[in-house]
């Protein structure tokens, strides 16, 4: 009888202390769900990893791995990253894909992917590189918007837009339209090729070295149509010179339409004047029959031969800049 109510008491006092053990896994478990919520100036949910593994880990099979929603009105963000340390290096959010974006940003009213930084020193608010890993011609930024695919914004002395290129072989900048086929380049050397016209408003400077290695500016002359000019010297004899233009020169002018041709005498005479003009060359004489032997200078000026010949066209109409994207 004593052995019958031992046993007993004993079975019972494991049967409740599994359903106790029970009762606490389930109060853990329930503490866990996703679907829990609080009402708190902190976090609802935090978990803190003092090894050397991260803190939390999402994964998705076909979804997102980690989502994170806010209805928030005063800036706060959906999932934020916080790099915390004050010294070394570390990323507030890092983002790789083997198939796709790293980083993919999308927003219906304001900017898709922006980036702020107070660093006093040379950093950008947002940098893209392309590392060449896989031997393609990877792209540092890419932007793609209906009012603008990338703009930057400076306000304490710095550049808006910087791009560098540390192969001899790719472009500092690259625009096109693939529509026209359209495009503007930097090469490697910061030359700028373009296929369209290049209008401004104010006069176009040349900036060249002096005999002292100062840079000077040198402005550029203006014209009331498209020209393109030639200068050389000829010899003159018993009044009259024969001149070849250059073929090379010849090659781009618009041999249809007029070019014109200006003298200057490098000796004393009468006078000099164009008495036949060709395609390929024109006649130079003396005035009053003389019959000198000297040389002058002449200089040409063409329309050439794939512009338009107008003559002072309207300007187009001004393109306005979207406003500045809200910060």
């Amino acid at each position: 009888m004593y052995k019958a109510t031992f046993r007993l008491a004993v079975s019972m006092i494991a049967v409740g202390a599994v359903i106790a053990l029970s009762a606490f896994g389930v109060v853990r478990a329930e503490r866990a769900r996703p679907n829990d919520s609080c009402s708190s100036s902190g976090y609802c949910l935090v978990w803190q990893n003092t090894g050397s593994g991260g803190g939390i880990e999402g994964q998705g099979a076909s979804g997102n791995g980690l989502e994170g929603t806010t209805s928030s009105t005063t800036g706060n963000s959906g999932v934020a990253g916080i790099a915390s340390n004050s010294s070394g290096s570390a990323h507030g959010v890092y983002g790789r894909s083997s198939n796709g974006q790293g980083v993919y940003g999308k927003s219906t009213s304001a900017n898709g992917v922006e980036g702020h930084t107070s660093s006093p020193m040379d950093f950008a608010g947002v940098a893209g590189y392309g590392d060449g890993d896989s031997g393609l011609a990877e792209t540092g930024v890419y932007g793609d918007g209906g009012a603008m695919g990338v703009t930057g914004e400076s306000s304490n002395g710095g550049v808006a837009l910087v791009a560098f290129s540390d192969d001899t072989s790719t472009d500092i900048f690259a625009g096109s339209d693939s529509a026209n086929n359209d495009y503007c380049i930097i090469d490697p050397k910061a030359n700028l090729k373009c296929t369209g016209k290049i209008t401004g408003k104010k006069s176009l400077r040349v900036q060249h070295r002096n005999s002292e290695g100062q840079q000077v500016l040198a402005y550029a002359s203006e014209s009331t149509s498209p020209t393109i000019e030639d200068v050389g010297t000829a010899r003159m004899f018993g009044g009259v010179a024969n001149v070849a233009i250059d073929s090379a020169f010849a090659s781009v002018m618009n041999r249809n339409g007029q070019y014109y041709v200006f003298l200057t005498p490098l000796a004393d005479t009468r006078g000099l004047y164009v008495s036949v003009k060709t395609p390929s060359g024109f006649q130079v004489r003396e005035i009053e029959g003389g019959r000198s032997r000297l040389d002058f200078d002449y200089r040409i000026v063409a329309h050439p031969l794939d512009v338009a010949n107008d003559r002072l066209p309207l300007a187009p109409a001004t393109r306005r800049l979207p406003a500045r994207p809200p910060r």
